[in-house]
C-alpha cells in the first residue's frame, strides 16, 4: 500500500509540475513542448527506476521472510530436542528424590508415632 501511495504521489507531483510549467511558461510553445517532452521522458525513467527498486525490495523482503521462517523452525526444533534431553537426564534424579521424600515422610510419621 505504501508503494502505491508513493507512486500516486509521484504521478500527481509530476502532473502538477507539468501544469504549473505550462501556465507560467516564459518560453515560446515550441520550447515549452520540448521541455515538457524531456520532463516526461525523465519522469518515465524515474518511474522505471522506482519500479525496479520496489521489486528488489519485495524480493529482499520475501527472501528474509523465508530465511526467518527456516531459522525459527530450526530454533524450535533445537529447543524441543534440548527439553527432551533435559527431561531424560533428570528423570533418574527425580525418581530418586521422590523415594527420598517418601522415606523422609515415613520417618516423620514414625517419629510422630513414637513421640505420642
Amino acid at each position: 500500500m505504501k508503494a502505491k501511495s508513493l507512486l500516486l504521489g509521484l504521478l500527481a507531483g509530476g502532473a502538477a509540475a507539468g501544469i504549473s510549467t505550462l501556465l507560467t511558461a516564459p518560453a515560446p510553445g515550441r520550447d515549452t513542448r520540448r521541455q515538457l517532452k524531456e520532463n516526461t521522458n525523465l519522469l518515465k525513467e524515474q518511474l522505471l527506476e522506482l519500479k525496479t527498486e520496489l521489486m528488489a525490495i519485495k524480493d529482499s523482503a520475501s527472501f528474509a521472510s523465508k530465511k526467518g521462517k527456516t531459522a525459527f523452525k530450526e530454533f524450535s526444533s533445537d529447543i524441543k530436542y534440548s527439553i527432551s534431553n533435559w527431561k531424560n537426564e533428570i528423570l533418574p534424579h527425580q525418581h530418586r528424590l521422590q523415594r527420598e521424600l517418601q522415606e523422609i515422610e515415613a520417618a516423620i510419621q514414625e517419629l510422630e508415632t513414637n513421640i505420642k
